[in-house]
């Protein structure tokens, strides 16, 4: 059974909506309110009114409820994917210092922002966290996460970074930038969760990616970094491209690259990456792709009675809405589980902002 957020749901029945199957027998006819038909007939489909009589006056069909139940939009799951690399013991103009910049270097300076905006939001958003790399200090990365993406985790992700922090405030271990190998243990953790949540990647880099599948671990990996973004998306997995205090250059149009495959470039123009270079600026770009990230994506709840997941309606604030496979006004299933939909166009805004209630109307379907 897929994870649902957890709601409170009550079942709400409405008035009696006949259905049944249609009479056996000589002359049966359909009781009053269901058009059903005579003789040996039978029917499928939604249906109204009452249940079927045969020739003797017996009842042969059965009754059913059109079952209504309440429905909220679903967290995003966040990962972020952080650079753990030795530079970010370099300050934000991209100056070493000797034994590391500590409460001065880029570690010491993002963190915190990362620490705020997860405090924050760990009610709305479930985040994750992981590091690169995370198994030894040049490129290796594992298949594993610092804190696993889920609820209320604010804690254990301020205490997976204050374990990569040193006692001057700097990164410990601090590595190359395995960029490539990290934005694929990544799409494939998502990949692997079983939830209907909408999954996002946030990449937090400092320069450009190194440690290519082969060969020197100092050489550029920046294509390889582009196709693993491309990649994740294709898995639908997109990606936000965070540039911390990056210096421009060569890792402008890298990261650039790897917005634009990602999904959600920087709106605007050049770069195309989200550009941060201190604890304040990092806390805004964090908040906007929080809000970036929401959706409208709501669960099915599950069944009840003789109903199912592929005969629903979708209400926004009482009235029922169509079903839109084009996805500009209505809304569709999200996926061939049908666990999920999402509501389009105007709809959406109020979803968004907590001012639109919505229920899943459960249609009754017998054969």
């Amino acid at each position: 059974m897929p994870r649902l957020t957890a709601l409170a749901v009550t079942i709400v029945l409405f008035p009696l909506v006949g259905c049944g199957f249609a009479p056996a027998g000589n002359g049966g006819a359909g009781a009053s309110g269901g058009p059903l038909g005579t003789g040996n007939s039978s029917g499928t489909g939604l249906v109204g009114g009452g249940a079927a009589q045969n020739g003797q006056g017996n009842v042969t069909g059965m009754n059913c409820r059109e079952v209504t139940q309440p429905t909220a939009k679903l967290p995003p799951d966040i990962l972020i994917v952080l650079d753990a690399s030795g530079s970010m013991n370099d300050n934000s103009d991209n100056m070493s210092c000797t034994n590391g910049c500590g409460a001065t270097s880029k570690w010491a300076q993002m963190t915190p922002a990362i620490n705020t905006v997860v405090g924050m939001t760990d009610t709305t958003v479930n985040w994750g966290l992981k590091f690169f790399a995370d198994t030894d200090s040049t490129c290796g990365v594992g298949n594993g996460v610092a804190v696993p993406v889920g609820t209320n985790n604010a804690a254990a992700i301020m205490t997976a970074i204050a374990g990569r922090t040193a006692a001057n405030g700097g990164v410990t271990n601090g590595s190359r930038t395995p960029t490539r190998a990290a934005e694929n243990a990544g799409a494939n953790y998502l990949a692997g969760l079983s939830d209907a949540n909408p999954r996002f990647i946030l990449l937090a880099t400092d320069g450009l990616p190194n440690c290519p599948s082969s060969g020197s671990t100092d050489t550029d990996d920046s294509a390889g970094a582009v196709m693993a973004v491309t990649n994740a998306s294709g898995m639908g997995l997109p990606t936000f491209v965070v540039g911390i205090a990056t210096g421009g250059g060569m890792a402008d149009a890298t990261l650039s690259s790897m917005a634009v495959a990602g999904g959600y470039p920087r709106p605007g123009g050049s770069p195309s990456y989200y550009s941060v270079t201190s604890t304040q600026e990092f806390v805004s770009v964090l908040q906007t792709l929080v809000g970036v990230a929401g959706s409208c994506i709501l669960p099915v709840p599950e069944p009840t009675g003789d109903t199912d997941r592929a005969h629903i309606g979708v209400k926004v604030n009482g009235t029922e809405i169509p079903q839109d496979p084009n996805h500009v006004n209505g809304w569709d299933y999200t996926s061939a589980g049908m666990t999920a939909v999402e509501v389009y166009g105007p709809q959406c805004a109020g979803i968004m902002n907590g001012t639109a209630q919505v229920q899943i109307v459960f249609k009754c379907i017998i054969n």
